[in-house]
């Protein structure tokens, strides 16, 4: 899958983040395409989006909202396989009708209750406007002790890729936030 161009990743968020304000699903972006948007730098791309969804009294979790996607904007939204699990894919239009799927990898705190940073109740987030629409994501300090965190546990070019986006978003960050505060 190609690495988006700035203008195709923020079109590409911009609209996911306006089909999930009308189901009425809270979400934060997270991974490469938040760090992007965080903080830009002409030479970091992604390929994919990722964000995390906080179930609430609707009960809609990451699979659940997958088939809402896919049924209320079946022109903005596909079905990719990955892993042998259907996941929504924004659908990116390409000059000459071309399309190409961009995967949009949702995570939800009750599916994942080992990962408490996905806890969007406790987790601080920023809303940025992209493209002209209100788009919420992780703070730069979330954003970035995730990124240190994964680091660790990656090997290879996305290990990389992890410490270069530390390096940048850390410009970002506010001293003494809780997020920083790796004895807690």
């Amino acid at each position: 899958m190609p690495a988006l161009l700035p203008s195709q990743l923020e079109l590409a968020v911009a609209t996911i983040a306006q089909c999930l304000d009308l189901l009425q699903v809270d979400y934060g972006l997270m991974g490469g395409a938040a760090a992007c948007l965080m903080a830009p730098d002409p030479s970091r791309r992604t390929e994919d989006v990722d964000l995390v969804i906080h179930v609430d009294e609707q009960s809609i979790t990451a699979d659940l909202l997958t088939q809402k996607l896919l049924d209320t904007f079946p022109s903005d939204i596909g079905p990719v396989s990955q892993f042998g699990h259907i996941i929504p894919a924004y659908r990116l239009r390409l000059p000459g009708d071309a399309i190409q799927l961009v995967e949009v990898e949702i995570f939800d705190y009750r599916s994942w209750p080992n990962r408490p940073q996905y806890n969007l109740q406790t987790a601080t987030r920023v809303t940025k406007t992209v493209t002209g629409y209100p788009v919420k994501m992780f703070s730069a300090e979330w954003l970035t002790r995730e990124k240190i965190l994964s680091q660790y546990q990656r090997r290879g070019v996305k290990h990389l890729t992890d410490i270069e986006d530390v390096a940048r978003l850390m410009r970002y960050c506010t001293p003494d936030k809780p997020e920083l505060n790796f004895d807690q």
